[in-house]
């Protein structure tokens, strides 16, 4: 990894943990419950970004007729258990020990908020192993726009293109881009069919990093 590297930034759900799958997976159920079929290949564009309400609405519009509303409402329930229960994914614990090794400062930047990480990732005993939190709640504008990374990077006091930003879907590696960041894409499941940006060096799991 580059010598010129002080930051090191997570995303969370899909990349820390597998949480992007079972969301997709409830999709999946629900939709099958009103009759319809949907696939990882037809919405796993929309995952990584929590401003795809217009494409989501599009989406179910076309498909079954249906509302995010109404999806929100049938997935929220059966997600939240199962996404409480689950655990780090490889290679990110070794990730944070390799960071603080290093002496680099970690970063986190999700659309998720601050009560739903401090619960999924305190399990773990990994939540006050970041030196700056942002969520979307905290910035103008979510990915794939730059907002929650600029601010990331900010509140560690490193400068952008001293950043590397580990990534599971396009519009946070856009996002990380347009931020004048390095990004490494760690695929889902729900987002590996995706052509991702050419500059992200792209691996099957964050274990085979090493900084």
């Amino acid at each position: 990894m580059a010598n010129d590297l002080e930051a090191l930034i997570f995303d969370f759900d899909g990349l820390m943990i597998d949480s992007e799958r079972v969301e997709a997976d409830c999709i999946v159920e629900v939709v099958a419950g009103w009759g319809h079929a949907l696939e990882y290949t037809d919405f796993g564009h929309l995952f990584g970004s929590v401003d795809a309400d217009a494409e989501w609405e599009e989406l179910l519009q076309a498909t079954c007729g249906r509302t995010v509303a109404e999806l929100d409402e049938q997935i929220r329930l059966m997600t939240r258990t199962r996404k409480d229960a689950l655990p780090l994914l490889p290679g990110v614990r070794e990730l944070l020990d390799a960071a603080h090794a290093r002496e680099l400062r970690v970063g986190l930047g999700t659309g998720n908020t601050l009560s739903i990480l401090e619960r999924r990732l305190g399990r773990h005993g990994v939540f006050d192993r970041f030196d700056a939190i942002v969520t979307r709640a905290e910035v103008a504008r979510g990915k794939p726009e730059p907002d929650i990374y600029l601010e990331v990077a900010r509140r560690l006091q490193v400068a952008a293109d001293a950043c590397l930003v580990l990534e599971d879907s396009i519009p946070g590696c856009e996002a990380a881009l347009a931020a004048g960041m390095r990004v490494i894409a760690c695929p889902s499941a729900v987002t590996a069919h995706l052509e991702f940006p050419p500059e992200a060096q792209r691996v099957t799991t964050l274990a085979d990093l090493s900084l």
